[in-house]
């Protein structure tokens, strides 16, 4: 799951494309290139807003007492962003022809196979990773430039800043540009001046705080993933395969069935866990059953004896009524045939509050898990071999 949760993260990434001896609108070229080979790919889901523009360096350049320091702070050769720059064509990055286009948001293995695929490019010059935590990053890739498209799968929104006649002839002007990429529908969306000087956040402190809140927030989730697998696989062996699998097919769902298909797989992660933490019993305590399918009563009751506390019974009452109630609406979702943007909304939902349950549950437990180690095929294997030698 963490595996799968870092190749998929999600990052800001700039493609560059030196502009010389290319007659004509060069942007349009670049536009069919590299959106043609990015739905040539065919991905489940993809969402971000699109900036574009000229790579802008005059005015930062001269802070840097050589053009070498200029690149190593441009593609932060001493950090870990990811990148994909290619090494002949550097020296394009120190001139006044280089064109962007730079995705807000895309996922990492998404972003490393549209770099594949556009490398063979004559004008191509390379890609990585944009951090607006860096002054240099926010002024070059979020104040020279801006945001001028919204993909959606395999739509596109031209964004506007509003809709008076001179945005329609903008509107216009670009819906030619795309002319020839395979786009579903190009449509048009209003900004209301979203990143101009007309935006008070606008701004590069904004920028590092908002940068900052999300390494801190992908480290917060990644020590979650780390503790739920260090100490519920003790007890539960199969958790890694069963997240695995939710993960894996949430990723590459496009349908509402597919949806579906990893709700059920959260519920039965839940199922499992909790045969695993309190198995199915004949015994009733309070009223209550805890018969094989009474899953939300022995989770309760494993939480009841773990911990004599209201305040944390409360919250586990809470969490696992708010998981069925998101399993249900995504099922309602699914029979009634509507289309895969709220199934995927509903569904995400759904995986990252089943993750806060483990969470919950790793939290309430003040010993250690009890240690369940499968050695059927061990010994299965041992008794074969002993046989055979006979």
């Amino acid at each position: 799951m963490l595996a799968a949760s870092i190749k998929n993260k999600k990052m800001k990434v700039a493609y560059h494309f030196k502009c010389t001896e290319i007659d004509g609108r060069y942007d349009q070229i670049f536009y069919k290139s590299t959106f043609t080979k990015l739905l040539s790919l065919n991905e489940p889901f993809i969402s971000s807003k699109v900036l574009v523009g000229d790579l802008i360096t005059h005015s930062v350049k001269e802070k840097f007492s050589y053009s070498t320091d200029f690149l190593i702070e441009l593609f932060q050769l001493d950090g870990d962003n990811w990148k994909r720059i290619i090494n002949d064509r550097v020296i394009y990055f120190e001139e006044q022809d280089v064109f962007i286009i730079c995705f807000e948001t895309i996922q990492k293995e998404i972003a490393e196979k549209l770099h594949k695929s556009l490398i063979s490019e004559t004008h191509y010059l390379g890609a990585f990773e944009i951090d607006n935590s860096i002054e240099l990053h926010w002024q070059l890739y979020s104040l020279n430039i801006g945001p001028k498209f919204r993909l959606l799968n395999k739509n596109i929104n031209i964004l506007l800043d509003t809709d008076s006649e001179e945005n329609k002839d903008i509107a216009i002007h670009y819906s030619q540009l795309l002319e020839g990429i395979p786009f579903e529908k190009v449509n048009t969306e209003f900004s209301n001046y979203r990143y101009s000087i007309f935006d008070d956040n606008h701004n590069f402190e904004n920028a590092k705080r908002t940068s900052e809140w999300k390494k801190s927030t992908e480290s917060l989730f990644t020590t979650i993933t780390d503790e739920i697998i260090a100490k519920l696989t003790d007890t539960a062996p199969e958790l890694t395969d069963r997240l695995w699998t939710i993960n894996n097919t949430f990723l590459n769902a496009q349908v509402g069935e597919q949806y579906a298909l990893a709700m059920t797989s959260c519920r039965r992660l839940f199922e499992y866990i909790t045969d695993c933490l309190f198995p199915a019993t004949n015994e009733i305590i309070d009223g209550h059953s805890f018969k094989k399918d009474k899953y939300k009563n022995r989770l309760l009751e494993f939480a009841n004896r773990e911990l004599k506390s209201e305040t944390n019974i409360d919250l586990i009452v809470a969490n696992t009524v708010s998981l069925f109630e998101e399993w249900n609406k995504l099922y309602d979702l699914s029979n009634k045939g509507v289309h895969s943007e709220p199934h995927r909304q509903e569904c995400r939902r759904c995986i990252i509050r089943t993750i806060l349950l483990l969470d919950d549950l790793i939290s309430i437990k003040k010993t250690p898990f009890i240690v369940n180690v499968k050695a059927e095929k061990f010994f299965n294997d041992f008794i074969e071999d002993n046989n055979a030698s006979r």
